[in-house]
């Protein structure tokens, strides 16, 4: 298709320096496999291509600053270093995973004309807590892994990505390689877990026995450093004790573009790039669309998994591919095609359309609720999925015990954006699912099984402290162009439509 020529001066509006309170860096193919990174004291031109399955990069021109140029995974460790170190200038910034992040995203056929991230201090949407972007306190998630088939490493000097999550559970849980597997070039990958798997398996943290049951934990939107000092301080006594068995990676887990909710959460359990998968984001605009597809609202939440892309699959599919008669369970988990029991299965027929009363809530002190209707919201939420996956630990949804059990809990994240990664309502979310993953423990426990399973707390990207003097947009400048456009999921801009 030929490139709006308006392109040009949105990029070029976008990357001035006017601007670059707001702007990270702007993102754009220029043509197959080639793609511009652009900033207002520099820009970097990059291609790819394929060699023995994988992807190689190049950087064809380079003008002022590479604003990709540092991808390096150890800056802003520790959660000291990183609130003295906050709203990080992009000269100080690392983008792990760049050039792959950025190529894949612009593989999905629904991707923007252009991309815009923001800067680690603007504070947009009216959040203190932001994630989306590139930049490494954005993009790192937690990654823990303990018991049956987990060496006990402790804490690891090194990064690991969320694409890897599904492929690591796969080799975890010993399942079958799948016969047709591509990988991330399209072309065939043999020994590949999963249909289209563009991540790899951390066979290194393994030990090559198998978990007969894996339990996954998915605290949305959590901030890794944060996550890490609040067990060394003592207060989530059950996740120390998986990681005093287990093995962290202290650089964290490294979200794919964009690193976002619905994006993220599908590349963990399918292993598959969110411009692969099917799920971009939370909200775009399908071509020929003038109303744009929103997976947040009560109407697309519950039915997001029915956009991924043919020849994905997802991790409970694979489960039943290689374990005929298993049980799969997803606990307010959107991505949940192949579960046998689904929290949003259950709103989707109609047969739960409400959650517990706030007296019903467990692990919500009076302290807690007092952060706002937001947190006590959401640990209504939170509850009603460690129940439901307790009810299945305890036989109330079929007789055999779950073999993979996917439990999400969004406390974090939204206690995040409200309170910033740093603030008490941030802590106290961590704290509140350390309780509700100490209840799925014991209910393991009381099962009889918990030599032999797995269990993993994972996030599906960070979250960065904003500054909330820096509350402005772009939409004026923008106006000025004189251009149809409309920008959905925070700098998704698409020309032509309005």
């Amino acid at each position: 298709m030929p490139v709006d020529p308006a392109l040009d001066d949105f990029e070029n509006l976008l990357s001035d320096s006017a601007l670059g309170e707001l702007v990270e860096v702007t993102l754009r193919p220029l043509g197959p496999n080639t793609y511009r990174a652009r900033s207002e004291d520099g820009w970097v031109v990059f291609s790819r291509s394929a060699a023995d399955g994988a992807w190689v990069f190049e950087e064809l021109e380079v003008s002022g600053r590479n604003p990709l140029g540092d991808q390096a995974t150890d800056r802003f460790l520790g959660h000291a270093h990183e609130r003295s170190m906050r709203f990080p200038h992009r000269s100080t910034n690392a983008y792990p995973h760049a050039y792959d992040s950025v190529a894949q995203f612009f593989d999905a056929r629904y991707a923007p004309d252009l991309l815009v991230t923001h800067t680690a201090a603007h504070f947009t949407g009216g959040y203190l807590g932001q994630h989306g972007s590139l930049g490494t306190v954005q993009a790192r998630a937690p990654f823990l892994a303990s018991g049956a088939g987990v060496r006990q490493l402790g804490v690891v000097d090194r990064a690991t990505r969320v694409v890897n999550i599904a492929p690591t559970i796969a080799a975890l849980m010993g399942l079958d390689p799948n016969p047709a597997a591509t990988g991330p070039t399209g072309a065939p990958r043999p020994g590949a877990f999963l249909a289209r798997q563009d991540g790899d398996t951390e066979w290194d943290i393994l030990t090559g026995e198998s978990a007969g049951h894996v339990v996954v934990f998915l605290l949305d939107g959590c901030n890794a450093n944060l996550l890490n000092d609040v067990i060394d301080a003592g207060e989530a006594p059950n996740m120390a004790r998986l990681l005093g068995t287990g093995t962290m990676f202290g650089r964290g887990s490294i979200a794919s573009l964009p690193t976002a909710t619905l994006a993220n959460h599908t590349t963990a359990i399918t292993g598959a790039h969110p411009g692969h998968s099917g799920i971009l984001h939370n909200n775009w605009i399908e071509p020929g669309a003038t109303e744009p597809v929103d997976l947040l609202s009560l109407g697309g939440m519950f039915t997001a998994s029915q956009h991924l892309a043919a020849g994905v699959e997802t991790i409970f599919e694979a489960v039943h591919r290689s374990r005929p008669g298993a049980f799969n369970a997803a606990t307010f988990e959107y991505c949940d095609r192949g579960a046998d029991f689904s929290s949003f299965e259950l709103v989707r027929s109609g047969r739960q359309d409400t959650l517990p009363d706030l007296d019903s809530v467990d692990h919500l002190s009076a302290e807690h609720a007092s952060f706002g209707d937001l947190y006590r919201f959401i640990s209504r939420v939170d509850h009603q999925s460690t129940t439901h996956l307790l009810e299945c630990w305890n036989g109330a949804h079929g007789d055999r015990l779950p073999d993979l059990s996917w439990c999400s809990l969004a406390l974090t994240d939204e206690a995040g954006h409200h309170s910033g990664p740093h603030g008490e309502g941030a802590r106290a979310a961590v704290r509140d699912s350390d309780a509700r993953i100490g209840d799925v423990l014991e209910a393991v426990e009381r099962a009889g099984v918990f030599d032999d399973s797995a269990f993993l707390v994972i996030a599906d990207h960070g979250m960065e402290q904003a500054d909330p003097d820096l509350d402005r947009t772009w939409d004026s400048e923008l106006a000025s162009l004189g251009v149809p456009y409309s920008e959905v999921g925070g700098g998704f801009i698409y020309l032509g439509v309005d």
